[in-house]
């Protein structure tokens, strides 16, 4: 009778946890997608407020903010997939690291083109970052070119056999 009790217990506990893990995940997402409308309409707003200033220095200022709404979109896909399927990939953590990676370059040459490197010794650290951010790009993108030529696994049949692979 006890043990009884006790798996009703674990069972209505489990349930009760499941729950609020999908509640904080849903209020995560919202929270994403308010983040990334509210960073949408500042990059636009921004732009058009200083579309007389510097125009190569907005342009630019632009499109980092908007691969920053990507960032986050790809970040609020993951917690959407996670959603509906109850787990999650390495693809879109490789597609965000792409990206961070891109806007950091873009951030560095921006930077370059306004001759914010006062010394010889500051524009060689830029030089060395932007070279690692290249670096970092290509091997992410080496790695997201062999992650999916991995041919997917078909999910386990409901008699536990071992999952068979899609042709």
């Amino acid at each position: 009778m006890a043990e009884r009790s006790d798996n009703a217990l674990k069972r209505i506990t489990e349930t009760w946890l499941e729950r609020a893990d999908v509640a904080v995940y849903v209020m995560i997402a919202v929270l994403f997608l308010l983040a990334a409308m509210a960073m949408g309409v500042y990059s636009v707003v921004t732009f058009f407020q200083h579309i007389n200033d510097d125009f190569p220095l907005d342009i630019i200022t632009s499109i980092n903010d908007l691969l920053l709404v990507l960032i986050i979109l790809e970040v609020l896909g993951t917690v959407r997939s996670y959603l509906v399927t109850g787990t999650t990939s390495l693809t879109p953590f490789l597609y965000i690291g792409i990206i961070s990676a891109t806007r950091r370059i873009l951030a560095i040459g921006a930077a370059t083109t306004l001759g914010e490197a006062t010394s010889e010794t500051a524009f060689h650290h830029q030089m060395i970052d932007l070279g690692a951010n290249g670096g970092v790009v290509l091997a992410l993108a080496i790695a997201l070119f062999l992650f999916s030529r991995q041919r997917p696994v078909a999910p386990a049949a409901e008699d536990d056999k071992e999952p068979e692979r899609w042709a």
